[in-house]
């Protein structure tokens, strides 16, 4: 249940569909899928790897931490997947 929780926020970490007003227009529609995906995924490696750092800080930290690793690799997948968009 631990990991499903640090898979939800680390999705809720990624950028879409909110931020596609701005200059850039949206990837395909698997793309974003993907990246959603490589959030989760970012969210529960981020949580695992800093639980020993982490301690017993409570919850909000280690909503944070699975937050911010969903940013990350987001933001990772995301880029590699604009390096092909011409647009």
């Amino acid at each position: 249940m631990e990991y499903a929780f640090f898979a939800m926020i680390g999705w809720c970490g990624t950028k879409w569909p909110g931020w596609w007003r701005g200059p850039r227009p949206p990837q395909p529609d698997p793309w974003w899928w993907i990246v959603s995906i490589a959030g989760a995924v970012g969210g529960i490696v981020a949580a695992t790897v800093f639980q020993p750092v982490i301690g017993q800080a409570g919850f909000f930290a280690t909503t944070i931490t699975a937050l911010a690793g969903g940013v990350f690799a987001g933001s990772i997948v995301d880029g590699i997947g604009g390096l092909s968009n011409k647009g």
